[in-house]
């Protein structure tokens, strides 16, 4: 048995008895990913929350969307590309994007709201053999992406929901609404000072 000199040497050194004996961390390739969405939906919450509802059919250009389709976009991406992550092959065709309607302020919550919700649910269940296998986009039946499905989840929900939600921050910057903080202050937040 160690004397307690050598226990605290030990564990100043972070070779404790107790560290040794533990099992090691069991995490799947997707929490990661998981935990992510559940820290950004914070941020995009606030975001979608900033929206001005009296704003909703604002265009900056006539080849934009809508803010209000824009914010729209924006809440479902969870809840669409985690869907479309449990198919090996997701073929793309308009009718698999519903029309959630015209926009309104409180859908747009309640969109994001059940769309997170429905991402948390179902992507607990991509396991590592999963989130390492090939998946596919097929458009107009040519694939138009194939790479492994963790990928996937990485580019088109992930960094998907980052590009519109920069791109939501520039719409409310237009508008004159106040732009959330997000990486660190924006002109109207500033969260560490």
């Amino acid at each position: 048995m160690p004397s307690p000199a050598a226990k605290r040497d030990d564990v100043a050194r972070g070779d404790s008895t107790q560290s040794r004996e533990r099992s090691p961390i069991s995490m799947k390739h997707i929490d990661p990913l998981i935990a992510e969405l559940k820290h950004e939906s914070q941020t995009t919450r606030r975001f979608l929350e900033a929206v001005p509802a009296d704003r909703l059919e604002y265009k900056p250009h006539e080849k934009s969307m809508t803010l209000g389709r824009l914010a729209q976009h924006i809440a479902r991406i969870p809840g669409q590309i985690s869907a479309m992550a449990m198919e090996d092959v997701f073929e793309f065709t308009p009718d698999k994007m519903q029309d959630p309607g015209a926009p309104t302020k409180d859908n747009i919550l309640e969109l994001f709201e059940k769309s997170l919700a429905d991402a948390l649910e179902r992507l607990p269940s991509i396991d590592n053999e999963k989130a390492m296998a090939t998946w596919k986009l097929i458009v107009g039946g040519r694939e138009a992406m194939v790479l492994p499905r963790i990928a996937m989840v990485r580019a088109m929900l992930m960094n998907h929901l980052y590009h519109h939600r920069g791109q939501l921050g520039v719409y409310l910057r237009l508008t004159g609404a106040k732009v959330p903080s997000s990486y660190g202050p924006s002109g109207d937040e500033n969260p560490i000072g």
